[in-house]
C-alpha cells in the first residue's frame, strides 16, 4: 500500500465515523482497541493505525510518506492532540487526509 493509498483509506474510515480522546470507539461510544472488530469510529491516529495494520504490504516507507504529508499540513507534532482539539470536526480530519493524500501522490510522481 502506498502512502497516498494509506491516507485515502484512513480518510474513508474517518468519514464512516470519527472520535476524539481515544483511537477507536464502538457505535455506542465505548473506547476499543483499533483491532477490535466492533470499532465504528476512529481518530486521525486510530484510522492511520488501523489501515496500516490491516494491510501487511504497508512498508515503513509508505507510512513515512503519509506522515510526512500530514506534517506539511499541520504544525502540531501530536496527531492525537491535533485530532482532540475542542473545535476540531470530522470534516477537518477528512479534509486533512484528502489534502495529505494529494501531497503524497504528488511527491511520488516527482520521484
Amino acid at each position: 500500500m502506498t502512502g497516498s493509498e494509506l491516507l485515502r483509506e484512513a480518510g474513508a474510515l474517518v468519514a464512516l465515523g470519527w472520535c476524539q480522546h481515544t483511537e477507536a470507539r464502538t457505535q455506542y461510544g465505548a473506547a476499543v482497541d483499533i483491532s477490535a472488530g466492533n470499532a465504528a469510529e476512529w481518530s486521525l491516529l486510530g484510522a492511520l493505525q488501523t489501515v496500516t495494520f490491516r494491510d501487511s504490504s504497508t512498508s515503513v516507507e509508505d507510512l513515512r510518506t503519509a506522515l510526512t504529508a500530514i506534517a506539511e499540513l499541520i504544525e502540531d507534532p501530536s496527531l492525537s492532540d491535533w485530532n482532540d482539539e475542542p473545535d476540531r470536526t470530522a470534516s477537518d480530519v477528512v479534509e486533512l487526509l484528502a489534502r495529505a493524500e494529494q501531497l503524497a501522490s504528488f511527491d511520488v510522481a516527482r520521484s
